[in-house]
């Protein structure tokens, strides 16, 4: 049936005996809805001033507005901006040529107010411009301003050569976890010099998507979360979609603006948030077990889009069946695919497990395999022996599987820790049912950060799993690590995206990790529990000491912190020696002292990728020599070390 909207839906339903429901949905192609909304219009012999906002690439803006021009020959002014991140576009293609032309040295910005709870939704809208005004060589200011559009003003000698300004078009609505939020929408207006002909709203292929998803697929999420309280809503979520959406890589930064990364990660996070919300669980909990979701959206320009999404449930089972560790052998079993140390990607599973054997047996380190995860795949562990009285080192990668440089750093520790005097544990891959699907989901979008895979296939972030009877799977792996080499340091390697992270449909910036939603170079947590802030200082200097000797990571990093400071209106980190470090007082870690490395290392490969790597292991490196020199025993929490 063809709704108001734009799209035809159906479903296939295969219950009760598949447990199984499929959704089909199409939706036609908003530049084909330009072109009819222009119906009324056409052929008038008044010229026109046309301006539409419509998700499309630059390339299919100057496409469709060569067809405005020529559906109105007569028309004085057809301008085709870009819906999705307007104001950037809008600098870029519009302010820059004059300020090129006008030789001017320096253009001040205002910026529209933000809507209560998100104050900086507009500066960060404009990213990454401040990195282009740098790279460009003029001075670039942003002021907050007072009205709903951008207003740009270029300058020479400090005389004002020029001003424009810049709509917003937006569409308020409440995200999925009941929030009002104002999101991304096209529009188009048309005039004729006194009078306004056309004014309305134009959705986008991402409005009708996402509308429709909300309507059809999450009220039988909900549903099925009421019918299995306390236990995994779903097996599976798969989610399917190609949209003539924006998805291009930017000449600054090494940035990206995908509207088909963003629509993943709003399947993702927003079906996550409904639970939540419905359920009645705090919006920052980690414990939620959602089940798998698996979007992939790609793009196909000047196409009608369209969707499948299929939910597969658990039925009777209330959890999967533990798995016997020794059955897992055999996945580890055979040598390591290629050389570890040139790494320059994410690698599978089993490249991982296999290149961690290897590290174990070259050093003479013990092999163990104390978890498996809820499909079944190992956790293995590589466990050393020492005395020293500072107390056992873990190193852990992998927990948030999208996070791809840690689990090839951590292996390559194995020989330094094993060469120490010091009781050590490494688990390299946490989480290898995060990992497997995300090698699935690179092979469709390899640019798209995929936190679909950040968490297990139960939807829970295995550090804060709740004990359900006795398993606990993957998390069930670093608890026994700790507690067998006696840590007191925790070294756990992380990630974070390379490029600018958007949830449009949740507030713009990624609804509970704000903070995280620019990338500002390699940063370095310390957590530490209470009396060890004197250590946790230290150490933090010590590190910072060794990162600062690698030139490249300094440069990338410094570049990226001041491209991210300028569009947040406060950033979450302090500076140590110019590096980003967050230090923070965490009566809950598992040891005294904690060490995570930050590397914005989604979707990053080649030298980028071994760079991260590089840096963890310079932090690797920093930590452990100051644990040796400075024994902080985790029953002297007064201890300077």
């Amino acid at each position: 049936m063809m709704t108001d909207s734009g799209f035809t839906a159906a479903a296939d339903i295969h219950r009760p005996t598949a447990l199984r429901t499929r959704w089909k949905a199409q939706f036609e192609w908003e530049g084909t809805r330009l072109m009819q909304m222009l119906g009324p219009v056409r052929g008038s012999s008044v010229p026109l001033e046309v301006l539409a906002y419509v998700s499309e690439s630059p390339e299919v803006r100057e496409t469709l507005r060569a067809t405005v021009r020529d559906l109105l020959p007569g028309s004085l002014n057809v301008r085709v901006r870009s819906a999705y991140k307007a104001g950037y576009f809008w600098l870029t293609e519009e302010v820059r040529p004059v300020w090129q032309r006008t030789q001017a040295d320096r253009v001040v910005v205002w910026v529209p107010p933000g809507p209560p709870g998100s104050a900086g939704r507009f500066l960060q809208e404009l990213y990454p411009a401040a990195a282009l005004f740098e790279r460009e060589g003029i001075e670039g200011v942003f002021e907050q301003g007072s009205g709903p559009a951008y207003v740009a003003a270029l300058y020479r000698q400090g005389v004002q050569v020029w001003q424009s300004e810049c709509a917003v078009p937006v569409q308020p609505r409440l995200s999925l976890d009941g929030r009002e939020v104002l999101t991304p929408t096209g529009w188009l207006t048309v005039r004729d010099g006194a009078h306004t002909l056309i004014d309305e709203r134009l959705p986008t292929d991402a409005d009708l998507f996402w509308e429709w998803y909300c309507a059809q697929v999450i009220p039988r999420v909900l549903e099925l979360a009421d019918e299995r309280p306390g236990l995994p809503v779903f097996r599976s979520l798969s989610v399917i979609a190609q949209l003539s959406e924006p998805d291009l890589g930017l000449d600054v930064l090494s940035e990206r603006v995908s509207m088909t990364e963003a629509l993943a990660e709003e399947v993702y996070f927003g079906t996550v948030d409904a639970l939540k919300h419905h359920l009645g669980a705090a919006a920052n909990s980690r414990t939620l077990m959602s089940g798998s979701i698996a979007p992939v959206v790609v793009a196909a320009s000047n196409l009608n889009g369209w969707a499948t999404v299929t939910l597969s449930e658990w039925g009777d089972v209330e959890f999967p069946p533990a798995v016997d560790p020794a059955t897992t052998l055999a996945q580890v079993a055979g040598e390591p695919a290629s050389d570890f140390l040139k790494i320059n990607g994410p690698p599978p599973p089993v490249q991982t497990w296999r290149a961690a054997r290897a590290q174990a047996e070259k050093h003479r380190a013990e092999w163990h395999i104390p978890a498996t995860s809820v499909e079944g795949r190992p956790i293995p562990a590589v466990v050393g022996s020492g005395s020293s009285r500072a107390g056992g080192v873990l190193l852990t990668g992998g927990q948030h599987a999208n996070e791809t440089t840690g689990p090839v750093a951590a292996v390559q520790f194995i020989g330094a820790l094993a060469a120490a005097p010091v009781p050590f544990a490494v688990l390299p891959l946490e989480n290898p049912d995060g990992a497997s699907l995300h090698r699935a989901l690179i092979r469709f979008n390899p640019a798209h950060m995929h936190h679909a895979a950040r968490y297990t296939s139960l939807g829970d972030d295995l550090e804060l799993r709740l004990r359900v009877g006795d398993r606990r799977w993957e998390a069930a792996g670093r608890q026994w690590a700790a507690q067998t080499v006696g840590a007191t340091l925790h070294l756990n390697l992380h990630g974070y995206p390379a490029h600018e992270w958007v949830r449009p449909y949740s507030g713009y910036a990624p609804f509970g990790f704000e903070s995280w939603a620019l990338p500002a170079g390699f940063m370095t947590i310390v957590w530490f529990h209470p009396g060890y802030a004197p250590a946790a200082r230290e150490l933090a200097d010590a590190i910072a000491r060794r990162l600062v000797q690698h030139p490249d990571l300094v440069e990338q990093t410094g570049r990226a912190c001041r491209a991210g400071a300028a569009h947040s209106l406060k950033p979450h980190y302090e500076l140590i020696r110019g590096l980003p470090f967050i230090l923070a007082e965490h009566p809950g870690a598992l040891c005294p002292i904690t060490v995570i490395t930050e590397a914005p290392d989604e979707t990053i490969y080649g030298e980028e990728f071994r760079m991260f790597v590089r840096a963890h292991l310079t932090v690797c490196e920093a930590a452990l020599a100051h644990h040796l020199a400075h024994p902080a025993p985790a029953s002297s929490p007064t201890s300077s070390g």
